[in-house]
């Protein structure tokens, strides 16, 4: 399972109750996933946010912090760092799916129009079989960017993809 961008920064009101529904998702699923793994978006001054779009944030915390709810899950073995929208740009990511032999990813986070849906396309690219768990992801700029962004995925990659958290896992 892969939990991404749960940062400080991007929790809003359309985002707030993201958290706890994936503290307490995480805790009644603790031995349903082989792996829980957590990514943070970090920005770069070097980055195109900066560069292109003058975006000066998510550089230190506590902007890129993992938010609260979920610290007691997250751990120096499990957190991924990156600095792009996909989870495959993370620094060891793609070598440690590999070498677990990782065929199934669930994913669930902030933001579905963005990181949610980048890494989702990459890893249907890769070969991965997807499950967005859409009722554990939001987008921090309102609920119809998480719900157009869930229709094109729907649409690009198949209904079967997206889940809900109390569809029945393995």
């Amino acid at each position: 399972m892969l939990v991404i961008d749960v940062q400080n920064y991007f929790i809003n009101k359309f985002t707030n109750n993201i958290p706890g529904k994936i503290a307490k998702y995480l805790e009644i699923n603790k031995t349903k996933f082989d792996y829980v793994l957590f990514f943070k978006f970090v920005n770069s001054r070097k980055s195109n946010w900066v560069r292109l779009s003058n975006w000066q944030k998510m550089f230190k915390s506590p902007e890129i912090d993992i938010v609260p709810e979920l610290n007691q899950f997250v751990n120096k073995n499990n957190l991924f760092t990156k600095t792009a929208f996909s989870c495959f740009k993370a620094k060891g990511f793609a070598d440690f799916v590999r070498n677990k032999k990782i065929n199934d990813l669930y994913l669930c986070g902030l933001d579905t129009h963005a990181c949610i849906y980048c890494t989702a396309m990459e890893a249907y690219e890769l070969g991965f079989n997807i499950h967005v768990i859409a009722d554990l992801c939001a987008a921090s700029h309102g609920l119809n960017y998480h719900l157009n962004s869930l229709k094109a995925l729907k649409r690009n990659l198949g209904d079967k993809i997206i889940i809900n958290s109390t569809t029945k896992i393995i």
